[in-house]
C-alpha cells in the first residue's frame, strides 16, 4: 500500500471514478466548456462560504501557486519551510530574491518572519496544514501576520479539508491574503488538475486589485463538470473525510507512547513521526508492503532537522498493521524525539 501518496485513502478509487464518469457521460468532447470556469468558481464559493467574486479556478493548486507567485513577486519571496517545493523551484528558475525561513514549532512563525513584515516588496508563502509536519497554524497567528505584513500572503491549504478550521473565513477581512485549495486530495480528482484560489483582492480591478495571469481554458470541461457534480453531491467525499479524520485521531495516540518517537499533531490526512530510527522503521514497513516517505527525501526539507517519516493515514485493517509494525520494529536505542540529526 502506497502511504507516500497523500490523496484520499478513504475513497474507493474505482467506485469514485465510475460515479464521476457516470455523472458527466453526456459531455461533448468536441466543444469547450467555460473559458474561466465561472460556474466552478461560483459552486466552490458557495460550498466554502465566500463571495463568488473572490474565487478564481485553475489547473490545480500547482498552477495557481505558480501564477500567484509570478503575478505578485515584487523583489522578495519569503518561503516558510518546509513547504511545497514550488516557491523555491520557481525562484531558482527565475533567479528571484528568495529567502527560505525554517519554522519548526507553531509559535515560531511570527518571531521568525519579524524581519520581513515591514517590507512591501515581500511575498510570503506558507502552508497550513503543513507538509510534512501536519499541524495548522492558529488562525490568530495568521490574522496577526496579515495585520502586520505589508506584502501579500499566499496560504497553501491543500489539506485543509481534513482540518478543524480554514483561513478562508479570513479572506473577507484581509485583501492581502490568498488561500489556495485543491480538488486533488480529499475530493479525489488528482488526475483532472483543478483547484481554486480565494482572495478579496480578486474582487477589485487593478491597480488596486489582483489579476491572475491564468491561461484561458486552463481547466478542461471534464474537470469542470466533475467538480460541479461533486460539490452538488458531496456526501461520499464528506463521509471519506470523516473516516480519514477518525482514523488519524486513532493512529496518532496509538503511536504517541513509543519511546523515542515524536508524533506531530496533524490537521491533515497524514502523520509526521520523528525518530533517529526512521530508516529502520521505513524499511520494516516496506517489508510488510507499506511505502512511506523519509522526511529528508522531501525537496527543501531542512537537513539539520531530526530524521523521520511521513505516513498517509490508511483505513483498517492497514491502520492496525502499521501501528503494530512501528511498535514492533522501532529501535529501542532510538534517540528521544527532537534530537538533532
Amino acid at each position: 500500500m502506497d502511504l507516500i501518496w497523500t490523496g484520499s485513502q478513504f475513497l474507493d478509487p474505482v467506485r469514485h471514478t465510475d460515479e464521476v464518469i457516470a455523472a458527466i457521460d453526456s459531455i461533448d468532447l468536441t466543444n469547450k466548456d467555460e473559458v474561466w470556469a465561472e460556474s466552478v468558481a461560483a459552486a466552490a464559493a458557495g460550498y466554502v462560504g465566500v463571495p463568488p467574486e473572490f474565487v478564481r479556478v485553475g489547473a490545480g493548486a500547482t498552477q495557481l501557486i505558480d501564477v500567484l507567485l509570478r503575478s505578485l513577486y515584487r523583489g522578495l519571496l519569503v518561503d516558510v519551510v518546509p513547504n511545497f517545493h514550488l516557491p523555491a523551484t520557481v525562484s531558482r528558475h527565475e533567479q528571484w530574491n528568495y529567502q527560505g525561513v525554517p519554522v519548526r514549532e507553531p509559535g515560531e512563525l511570527l518571531p521568525t518572519l519579524e524581519p520581513y513584515l515591514d517590507r512591501p516588496d515581500a511575498v510570503f508563502s506558507l502552508s497550513s496544514p503543513r507538509n510534512p509536519l501536519g499541524y495548522q497554524f492558529a488562525l490568530n497567528d495568521i490574522s496577526t501576520l496579515l495585520d502586520r505584513a505589508k506584502g501579500q500572503v499566499i496560504l497553501d491549504e491543500v489539506y485543509a479539508d481534513f482540518a478543524d478550521d480554514s483561513a478562508l473565513r479570513l479572506v473577507t477581512r484581509y485583501p492581502n491574503l490568498v488561500v489556495v485549495r485543491t480538488f486533488s486530495k480529499a475530493w479525489g480528482l488528482a488526475n483532472l488538475r483543478v483547484g481554486f484560489a480565494a482572495s478579496a483582492a480578486f474582487a477589485d480591478a487593478p491597480p488596486g486589485g489582483l489579476r491572475l495571469r491564468l491561461m484561458p481554458n486552463s481547466v478542461s470541461g471534464v474537470a469542470q463538470r466533475a467538480v460541479r457534480h461533486l460539490l452538488a453531491h458531496p456526501d461520499a467525499v464528506r463521509a471519506s473525510i470523516t473516516q480519514a479524520r477518525r482514523a488519524r485521531d486513532l493512529m496518532a495516540p496509538a503511536l504517541d507512547g513509543v519511546a523515542g518517537l515524536r508524533v506531530w499533531p496533524s490537521g491533515a490526512n497524514y502523520l509526521c513521526l520523528e525518530t533517529s530510527g526512521a530508516a529502520d522503521v521505513a524499511g520494516a514497513l516496506a517489508d510488510r508492503g507499506y511505502r512511506v516517505r523519509l522526511l529528508h527525501d522531501l525537496r527543501g526539507y531542512p537537513q539539520d532537522w531530526p530524521t523521520g517519516i511521513r505516513i498517509a493515514v490508511p483505513p483498517q485493517p492497514h491502520l492496525d498493521a502499521v501501528v503494530n509494525c512501528v511498535h514492533a520494529c522501532h529501535p529501542a536505542t532510538a534517540a528521544p524525539a527532537g534530537a538533532v540529526r
